[in-house]
């Protein structure tokens, strides 16, 4: 055979491989299609799209169906790419969702354009809808659940910045849609938190705001303090200001945490809003009457708490009134930011504002075999004082005299995980049912205590104004954001309450901001030094004027002149090595995003040209 044909046969054999392989290509991919549609492998960092095993345990506790309408405006955000990326991982994370649920959720994604029905139906929801600008159309970026029983519940939506909080939002909504009951809180309070009698104003008092907005979404039982027992149906156990309690109720208390009960306790080392009643025989107030504890209980579970302290805060200090017209920071009554509050924790995440006044302090006992994280902390600028030095504080100025910070960050509101002893080893007190009774809870529970019992009160949060006989609330600060947050995620499951905060899937430049961090520094130390000597070259101008007693002396001298002359030329010459800094700045991101641009693009082309020659090498060398 001569060799024109043969090469003629290797090029057909060679063009013939290369369709059969493409053909193989194609059947592989979607034969893999089908056949390994439910596989996925989670290769994120951080494992973005691998549901949190409470997420999944619901998924299967799924008895009736379950149908979500996931709504995005695909083409009205054409221009908006940052949005369309975190809708493409909502989009994915609902499909997981839907694919695990073993067929008991139904995924519908909707595109809502604009004066169409699907808009329509947006609306009909109750999807908030954003404008992407002046005359411009709407944005529908939301989710709608409902259950086989006409149920509905929404996330009007997808807020990108709450991101790591994502899977929660989903999972509690499905959560809300299979358990259709609302839930029982009890509350047992020792401060007037309902409607009731006043006896120094002989009127009927009303109930406190938080009070209103617990029962709207739960049903509220109020719980008697002499209580010896709980009723089985409730869900929530809420303590406010428990103090003289009786041993008989401790022991209820105690059983109901025994048997799988989650508690929220508002304690406090000095409540103002225990008004004591005043005994005309003897008008000064009682030592520690204010004051709350649970001493036997939190012994007993590992819980760190003092009635006698009371937290001062020199950074959060809030400023009040004093009498005269005069006003001066309170360093015990607090104003705290989001740097106090717990960033990955649902209850607190969302919060902007809480005001605290004489709040004390939680921690775990040591050696406590409990799981502790705080929600609430004070700054690094505070101190304890005795808790006793608010029943007659002359002066609210007496507590920053000798202020000495400790440097320590002071918890407010904390949460413990636990699997507790009975604070009743020996059993239940006399004439109190011993046979139920459990000494170690073999499964983990969930107490919030707050060490601050007037942040409930509405003075601390809510300005309540009357309008044509309705009353009109509006809430200044997240006190009540936070009560209600802490009893809605304790309502939820031990597998709900453990779907935590979730990292996100925009990663940050952290060589850029390094770089922008240290350009920042060098720019405000140079913006320090030229507003140093322009205070000097001020002070010096107004020294020489002061010493001219002359007529012209509203006329700069000519020493005056020379001075201004020299701090201008000194000025420019700041601002020349500001605007170098800041040069410096771009050009070292601008260095920095070229050689990724490199790396990325030419680089990866090099290495694929390199095993492309290697491979037909190894080709060439087989066929010679």
């Amino acid at each position: 055979m001569s060799s024109d044909k043969v090469k003629t046969m290797s090029k057909t054999i060679s063009y013939s491989g290369l369709i059969i392989l493409a053909v193989l290509f194609v059947l592989v991919n979607m034969i893999s299609g089908n056949l390994f549609k439910s596989t996925r492998v989670d290769l994120t960092e951080d494992k973005l799209y691998t549901l949190s095993p409470g997420t999944l345990n619901i998924l299967k506790s799924i008895q009736e169906p379950v149908t979500l309408h996931y709504f995005f405006s695909d083409q009205v955000s054409q221009e908006i790419p940052q949005l369309r990326i975190y809708a493409n991982r909502v989009r994915e994370l609902l499909q997981e969702y839907a694919q695990l649920s073993n067929g008991k959720i139904t995924l519908h994604e909707i595109d809502p354009i604009p004066y169409s029905e699907e808009e329509d139906q947006a609306a009909e929801f109750g999807l908030q809808a954003v404008p992407t600008g002046p005359g411009g159309n709407t944005i529908y970026f939301g989710l709608a659940g409902s259950n086989s029983v006409g149920e509905s519940q929404l996330i009007p939506f997808f807020q990108p910045n709450k991101e790591q909080f994502l899977e929660y939002d989903v999972t509690k909504l499905i959560y809300t849609l299979i358990n259709t009951k609302k839930p029982v809180v009890g509350l047992l309070s020792k401060v007037p938190m309902f409607s009731s009698f006043d006896i120094e104003t002989q009127k009927i008092r009303d109930p406190w705001i938080i009070t209103n907005q617990l029962q709207q979404l739960f049903e509220i039982k109020s719980i008697d303090f002499t209580v010896t027992e709980f009723d089985q149906d409730l869900e929530l156990l809420m303590l406010v200001h428990p103090k003289d309690l009786s041993e008989k109720t401790l022991y209820a208390i105690d059983q109901y945490v025994m048997n799988g009960g989650n508690l929220i306790v508002y304690v406090d080392p000095y409540a103002e809003a225990d008004v004591p009643l005043v005994d005309p025989d003897s008008p000064i107030e009682a030592s520690g009457v204010r004051s709350s504890n649970l001493k036997l209980l939190f012994d007993a579970w590992g819980i760190d708490y003092s009635p006698a302290e009371v937290i001062g805060d020199r950074k959060y200090a809030l400023t009040v009134d004093v009498g005269n017209g005069q006003q001066e920071p309170h360093y015990s009554i607090l104003g705290l930011d989001k740097e106090a509050f717990q960033a990955d924790d649902v209850i607190t995440s969302s919060l902007d504002f809480i005001t605290v006044a004489m709040a004390g302090t939680v921690k775990p006992k040591e050696g406590a075999d409990v799981t502790f994280e705080p929600l609430i902390h004070t700054s690094n600028e505070a101190v304890l004082f005795e808790s006793s030095k608010f029943r007659f504080l002359p002066k609210v100025s007496s507590l920053s005299e000798n202020f000495n910070p400790t440097e320590k960050e002071y918890v407010i509101a904390g949460r413990f995980q636990m699997q507790p002893n009975s604070a009743f080893p020996k059993g239940a007190p006399e004439d109190i049912d011993n046979n139920n009774h459990i000494e170690k809870l073999a499964q983990t529970v969930n107490v919030i205590v707050v060490a601050d019992v007037d942040m409930l009160t509405d003075r601390m949060w809510v300005k309540v104004q009357d309008f044509l006989g309705q009353k009109i609330t509006d809430a200044w600060a997240s006190n009540g954001d936070f009560a209600v947050n802490a009893v809605d995620n304790l309502l939820g499951s031990s597998d709900l309450i453990s779907v935590r905060g979730r990292a996100t899937a925009t990663k940050p430049f952290t060589r850029v901001e390094e770089l922008r961090r240290e350009a920042d520094d060098q720019f405000r130390a140079q913006e320090q030094i030229l507003q140093n000597k322009l205070r000097s070259a001020e002070q010096k101008i107004a020294q020489l004027q002061s010493q001219r007693n002359d007529q012209s002396s509203t006329i700069l001298s000519p020493e005056q002149s020379a001075e201004i002359q020299r701090f201008q030329a000194e000025k420019l010459q700041v601002r020349k090595e500001l605007r170098k800094v800041r040069h410096e700045l771009n050009k070292n991101i601008q260095n920095l995003g070229s050689w990724l641009k490199v790396i990325n693009i030419g680089l990866v082309a090099v290495i694929l040209t390199i095993l492309a020659l290697v491979l037909s090498a190894i080709r060439i060398n087989k066929r010679a």
